[in-house]
């Protein structure tokens, strides 16, 4: 590896690892902030009908966070791939061209060591991104699902006579309800809104492969 690409290849390595750093403090800072709505959720709750509104509200601004969480993941997961491939195309070169193999995250020890899924006490072969996608949305439709039954409850306490919200609403469709805003919701913001898309113009796409 001559000095040029040895310094190519710190440049690759450290700007990977700010954006892990990076990707920690924003969803640290996600977290916090529906952590914090969560507290004022459940004691503006436990104060009674005088204070629904602020619920309703608080409800709705922590189904919002808990969106943009989940699509900041995303983007952390699409740039983390980009990331990972050009080092990996970066090491596999490197090993070609002489006759060491430099290759450091290009390479797995053994694929099959420590991956058992059923044993409790084992590794196994379980992405982190994914499985903080897969939280991140399941939060997300929670919190849908208690800002449209804060919701229900007041519109029925409203126009059915003060008739028992509990006993009027199905929590299985506002559940039903929840992911099916949550899906669109995404979908919608992902498909439509160029403004929520990194700028790649500049960028050249090397179209590695996947595999």
């Amino acid at each position: 590896m001559t000095d040029d690409q040895k310094y190519q290849y710190e440049k690759l390595i450290a700007a990977r690892n700010y954006h892990y750093d990076n990707l920690n403090k924003w969803l640290m800072s996600f977290y916090v902030i529906i952590g914090a709505l969560f507290v004022a959720l459940y004691s503006l709750h436990s104060k009674g009908e005088e204070c629904r509104m602020l619920v309703l509200c608080v409800a709705f601004v922590g189904y919002i966070v808990s969106i943009a969480a989940y699509l900041s993941g995303k983007g952390y997961y699409y740039w983390e791939t980009s990331w990972i491939m050009l080092i990996h195309n970066f090491e596999k070169k490197c090993s070609e061209e002489g006759k060491d193999d430099y290759r450091v995250y290009s390479v797995f020890a053994n694929k099959n060591a420590n991956n058992d899924k059923n044993k409790i006490t084992s590794g196994a072969n379980i992405s982190t991104s994914k499985v903080a996608l897969i939280t991140t949305w399941v939060i997300a439709i929670v919190w849908g699902a208690m800002a449209f039954f804060f919701g229900a409850c007041m519109l029925l306490q409203e126009y059915c006579c003060g008739g028992d919200p509990l006993k009027l609403c199905c929590e299985l469709l506002v559940g039903l309800a929840s992911v099916g805003v949550s899906y669109g919701t995404t979908k919608w913001l992902l498909k439509k809104t160029d403004c929520l898309q990194s700028d790649l113009r500049d960028l050249d796409d090397l179209e590695l492969p996947i595999d």
